[in-house]
């Protein structure tokens, strides 16, 4: 039987026209072999299996193929002494190192020992040095002055997954390349070709969803794709297998989670979590999962933004699908519940009622934004409402009567005893059985009213459950048209009104438990300029503490005041700075300014200050 090679070594690039997804590095390096602008040193930095060591190792070939220069193509010609050398890895003139063993000062002192001598066929030496991050800081020190000043036979490739790591004065000597995470169609595409060499048949769903799990990485791409044909019985590469196999949370469950959750089914939306967790898969890997599909749906919210769905064709299309049916406010609110739950799993007890509370909120999210909508009503435009309802009940009742094709017989009138008290009027009926005429009303104000706290709301002035719905909707249409109509009036205030809201919010900040920080800065004095609020606070501490606080006072001393104007703005309060009196000329320049004569007495006698 024959030994098996992985994807990652059969077909690892032996040219750059192979690299997959750095053009713009192989592109250089080619243009600097052709126009003989090569560096002393090269630094490789990018994440890991983007192709930084190959790179590395072609770039070494390249240049020191004997047959270079001799065609328009910038490519190793793998049948000169060279070439041969360093394919059975015999050559004498490319050197490499891993620096994650060898990172200590003999051996950067045994590696410029090594560059005095010349190549001994060819044109270049080339040390190539991996993971160089990992060298200590000694032989970072050592290595210095070789790679500033080495040889011209000498060529130095570095390569590093932690560019950060390195020392700045070994960044300033090298001509640094940055490798890109290679893009999942890419990834998919070079899959692809690899399996019609093999022989393999696959479903494209199944290579992008390898190429994504990759995360850029094509070596792990490649792992991957060899786990999963090996897992395969019968050499076809299919979706569902993968999913399986890499244990991979599939798109449709977030589809159909994304549905109940709109729908605010939150039963079934419980029992989707179950399932998902019996099938083995994490809490956490769910939470994110999803966050990331709340994304997805967002970026598909604009035509712009849809490039960033890094997904399949058929998976797109369900995204735009949904993308449209979700309100941005809803996914807007799933994304901060989202973030949410992720930032404190880990630090739950009960990591599943963590999730589970999590996604109650997230069922409730479409119920909390219709309701939302719906205005703040004041007790005097609650009052108006009957009456409102009224008119469109005599309205609907005439429209009714000029539709209606058959005469039926009028029912007697029963007297309503559900009507609202209008104006501190109740309605009863005499001793006959009729009900006394209302008085007469003036015009009905169509002043936009002032919302009430929640401490005002009463069941007073509830609407009969008997109106019916449609009426009660017409209704506040209208009511929300007139108010449309209107704009709101500020009204004037003067500083005692100002300084009464003020301290009543303080009081209902340390009923509702502030701290006492809070009270001291809502305890200071104030000034008022028109509209504006000028506060003195002591330090940044304090200004912290008020950044936090305004936006409630803000709106309480809006909402009480009836001014939309009111704006508050914070001074830092000057301090002085006393200075303290501790060595003995201190103590004399402190003496000699309460008495000048201290001075000319020193200089008259020419006395010193004993230290």
């Amino acid at each position: 039987m024959d030994n098996f090679v992985v994807s990652a070594r059969k077909y690892r690039p032996a040219t750059f026209d192979t690299v997959v997804g750095q053009a713009h590095i192989t592109t250089t390096l080619k243009n600097a072999i052709l126009t003989n602008h090569l560096a002393q040193a090269f630094l490789f930095c990018g994440p890991r299996g983007v192709g930084k060591t190959t790179c590395a190792r072609i770039l070494a070939k390249t240049i020191n193929c004997q047959n270079l220069g001799k065609s328009d193509a910038v490519e190793p010609c793998d049948h000169c002494e060279s070439c041969v050398s360093f394919n059975q890895n015999a050559s004498f003139n490319i050197h490499e190192l891993d620096a994650a063993s060898n990172n200590s000062v003999e051996d950067i002192r045994n590696l410029i020992d090594q560059v005095r001598y010349p190549p001994q066929s060819g044109k270049y030496k080339i040390y190539i040095i991996d993971e160089v991050h990992m060298l200590s800081q000694a032989a970072f020190n050592a290595f210095l002055k070789t790679l500033e000043e080495p040889p011209s036979y000498a060529i130095f490739i570095l390569a590093t997954t932690e560019k950060h790591k390195i020392l700045p004065t070994i960044l300033s000597r090298c001509q640094l390349f940055d490798f890109n995470r290679i893009q999942p169609r890419d990834i998919s595409d070079h899959l692809a070709s690899i399996a019609r060499k093999e022989g393999y048949e696959t479903e494209y769903e199944a290579l992008e969803l390898i190429a994504q799990k990759a995360d850029g990485g094509l070596r792990d791409a490649l792992s991957m794709f060899d786990l999963n044909i090996t897992f395969s019985e019968d050499r076809v590469l299919r979706y569902k297998e993968v999913l399986e196999n890499l244990h991979i949370l599939d798109y449709d469950y977030y589809f159909r989670l994304t549905d109940l959750l709109l729908a605010a089914n939150l039963p079934q939306s419980m029992l989707l979590f179950d399932e998902i967790l019996r099938k083995g898969f994490d809490g956490h890997q769910f939470i994110v999962g999803l966050s990331e599909h709340f994304r997805n749906l967002l970026v598909c919210k604009d035509a712009a933004t849809v490039q960033l769905l890094q997904v399949g064709e058929s998976i797109q299309q369900k995204y735009l699908q949904q993308a449209a049916e979700a309100p941005l406010s809803f996914l807007l609110s799933a994304l901060s519940v989202g973030a949410q739950c992720d930032l404190n799993y880990k630090a739950a007890k009960n990591q599943r009622l963590h999730v589970e509370v999590g996604l109650m909120k997230l069922a409730n999210l479409p119920n909390v934004l219709d309701l939302s909508s719906i205005p703040v009503l004041s007790a005097d435009s609650a009052q108006k409402i009957p009456h409102e309802i009224d008119r469109a009940e005599k309205k609907k009742d005439s429209l009714i009567e000029s539709s209606a094709p058959v005469l039926t017989p009028e029912p007697t009138a029963i007297p309503s005893l559900t009507s609202e008290p209008t104006n501190g009027y109740h309605p009863r009926p005499n001793g006959n059985g009729t009900v006394k005429p209302l008085p007469e009303r003036g015009p009905v104000s169509t002043e936009i009213p002032k919302p009430v706290s929640s401490k005002l709301r009463t069941t007073a002035n509830l609407v009969s459950v008997e109106r019916p719905v449609s009426v009660i909707a017409e209704v506040a249409e209208t009511i929300l048209v007139k108010a449309s109509e209107q704009p709101k009036v500020d009204k004037p205030f003067i500083f005692e009104q100002l300084k009464a809201a003020w301290q009543t919010f303080a009081r209902i900040r340390d009923q509702q438990g502030g701290s006492q920080t809070e009270q001291v800065i809502l305890n200071r004095d104030i000034r008022l300029e028109e509209t504006t609020i000028h506060i003195a606070l002591d330090n940044s501490l304090q200004v912290d503490l008020l950044t936090d606080l305004r936006q409630d006072l803000l709106t309480y001393l809006r909402q009480e005041l009836q001014n939309s104007q009111i704006q508050l703005v914070h001074d830092i309060a000057a301090q002085e700075i006393r200075k303290m009196i501790y060595t003995p000329q201190d103590k004399f320049n402190y003496l000699a300014e309460k008495n000048p004569a201290l001075l000319e007495l020193k200089r008259t006698l020419g006395l010193d200050v004993d230290y």
